[in-house]
């Protein structure tokens, strides 16, 4: 690991736990009118937190989105597709352009679920992420396997189950 990559991933992580909720956010302005959000305690805070989808034009949103399949900020280039975490005064915009252009991202409802942190279904989890803080984010694929989304104190990460479809 170069000294290059160890700044750009601080720098990162440090920017995503750091930006405030603008007006201009996903945050502040809400979930549209008919979007299914789901709640839970995704940074272990004790402060219940919003999730939803944000379904857009190709046009982008003027905001950084963290791509925890790369451990990257990336400009929201047009990406049609993010989750939206709110936890109270930080707006997350998670995307990965490839992990959400599947057609499984495309059907009503996303297949997105909230694991409990201290679920009996979580125990397994925990061996594959074991600096998982807070309630868990479910996120369903093409190949029948989840992936699980979580907040390790730092910044959301993502872990494949060692389960097979």
């Amino acid at each position: 690991m170069t000294l290059r990559t160890l700044l750009y991933g601080g720098l990162a992580a440090w920017l995503t736990i750091t930006v405030p909720a603008h007006a201009a956010t996903p945050c502040q302005v809400g979930p549209p009118a008919g979007t299914h959000v789901l709640t839970g305690d995704f940074d272990g805070d004790g402060v219940a937190d919003r999730l939803w989808v944000r379904r857009q034009s190709r046009a982008a949103l003027p905001a950084l989105a963290w791509d925890p399949w790369n451990s990257r900020l990336r400009r929201n280039a047009g990406v049609a597709f993010m989750l939206v975490i709110d936890r109270r005064d930080v707006c997350t915009l998670i995307q990965n352009r490839r992990f959400f252009s599947t057609p499984i991202w495309q059907d009503s409802p996303a297949p997105l679920q909230v694991l409990p942190h201290d679920a009996p279904q979580g125990e397994s989890w925990k061996a594959v992420a074991p600096r998982w803080r807070g309630d868990g984010i479910l996120l369903g694929s093409e190949a029948g396997i989840d992936m699980l989304l979580y907040w390790d104190g730092r910044r959301f990460r993502v872990v494949h189950s060692d389960d097979t479809p």
